[in-house]
């Protein structure tokens, strides 16, 4: 979907079993070429959202086309989950959190509820207002992406914060609890502190780890910008990793994701648009040997002197 006008011509946008009805008009402003374009017609202000869909797709499929267009209007607002708000700081005028469950599907939503917060959302949308909903693919040429986090006093970082997926969705991901025990154990043997974020609703608790997880999102940019490194498998805050400009180790399997693409390529390419040292540790399945992630882990590390 792209940029519309919110006073004319009903379209009714699919968020698997429920659907979500906005307006537009039947050319938009913005993808007409510029021949057609009549001067004055695009609103002074942008609505973007709501966004429904996965994490990883709002860091690296919205957010920044979002920030591109809003150097084109006097007022911005974004709608989008609460937790999402740091993302959208540095330019958004006013961030509009919903409440809107379901299952996020890449940049969709299934099984999304409840009606009235759509309707509510609906509301919102004024006619003197363009209205930007998601689409299936952004370039990385079509936005612009900001750094995130601010370095913290060396006392309050950690060297290596790790996403220890451990419950929830997606179980074939999740690297078992003993590995993450004895890669902590080693780390901590190396004079190194270990962090934890995520969300505990998804992640293990682990022993003689720093807690980070449940954190406000800025704080959580803040830890991963002054992290030496991050460690987990392919999710979402490996992603954020990416945006901080900290390296990352990531592991993942062989399959092909959406636009046909590979982890390997997500991270080290497509999704890396500061170009990030990465190292992606590929095989058939998530369950990658504890020796495997500890010696890449040293080949991504700064030498210390």
């Amino acid at each position: 979907m792209a940029l519309g006008r919110a006073e004319s011509n009903s379209i009714s946008m699919p968020f698997g079993h429920q659907r979500l009805t906005m307006k537009r008009d039947l050319i938009s402003w913005w993808t007409r070429p510029a021949w057609v374009r009549n001067p004055g017609s695009k609103n002074r202000t942008l609505f973007a959202g709501p966004w429904v869909g996965e994490f990883g797709w709002e860091l690296m499929n919205w957010q920044g086309w979002v920030r591109k267009l809003a150097s084109s209007y006097d007022r911005v607002l974004v709608c989008s989950r609460a937790s999402s708000e740091a993302l959208y700081a540095d330019f958004a005028d006013e961030f509009i959190p919903h409440r809107l469950k379901g299952q996020a599907d890449h940049v969709l939503m299934r099984e999304m509820e409840p009606p009235e917060e759509q309707a509510r959302i609906h509301s919102l949308v004024q006619p003197d207002m363009d209205q930007l909903v998601p689409r299936v693919f952004v370039p990385s040429s079509a936005q612009t992406f900001h750094q995130f986090g601010e370095v913290l006093p060396e006392e309050e970082s950690c060297e290596i914060l790790i996403h220890a997926r451990g419950k929830g969705a997606h179980a074939h991901r999740n690297w078992p609890e003993e590995n993450w025990n004895a890669f902590c154990e080693r780390q901590r043997d190396a004079g190194r502190r270990v962090g934890a974020i995520g969300l505990s609703g998804d992640t293990l608790d682990l022993p003689d780890v720093a807690d980070f997880r449940d954190a406000p999102l800025q704080e959580t940019l803040n830890r991963i910008r002054s992290a030496k490194i991050v460690v987990g498998p392919s999710s979402g805050p490996m992603h954020l990793a990416s945006l901080c400009g900290t390296p990352h180790l990531v592991w993942t399997n062989r399959g092909i994701y959406r636009m046909g693409k590979t982890s390997r390529e997500k991270y080290e390419s497509w999704w890396n648009p500061f170009h990030t040292p990465v190292r992606v540790i590929e095989a058939d399945t998530f369950l990658h040997p504890l020796t495997t992630i500890l010696n890449e882990l040293e080949l991504l590390l700064p030498q210390e002197t």
